[in-house]
């Protein structure tokens, strides 16, 4: 995912919103789904739609009256796009760093450290 493709908060909010509803959505879709008390005016999230269609993370067809949109990228795809540019900014390009960090943060609860525990041993022992 090139830099242009980096989503701002609003973009991930919105593309969450199709990701979980995972199908041809419209922008009334997505709003009835994420405000369905009218947080977002349908022309913010319209608006928001076409920028993540600029930004060739949808695809846009039109189906009579309406746009119809499908992510062109899944959410993990872009996770880890995300996630390789935090690493290389925050923590020098080493992922080793980033998991001390999250481990020394105090933010993990137990349960979330007992299962990075589980998958280190797992792929030690060359699974996962």
């Amino acid at each position: 995912m090139a830099a242009k493709k980096r989503l701002a908060e609003a973009e991930w909010e919105v593309m969450d919103g199709v990701w979980h509803l995972d199908r041809q959505v419209t922008v009334r879709d997505v709003v009835d789904y994420l405000y369905p008390n009218g947080e977002k005016a349908y022309t913010t999230v319209q608006t928001i739609m076409n920028i993540l269609f600029e930004k060739g993370v949808l695809n846009r067809q039109k189906i009579g009256p309406v746009n119809v949109y499908t992510p062109t990228l899944s959410r993990e795809d872009v996770a880890q796009d995300e996630t390789r540019t935090l690493v290389s900014r925050m923590f020098e390009g080493s992922f080793g760093a980033l998991a001390t960090y999250l481990v020394d943060s105090g933010e993990l609860s137990q349960k979330e450290l007992d299962e990075l525990r589980a998958l280190i041993e797992a792929r030690e022992k060359g699974g996962a």
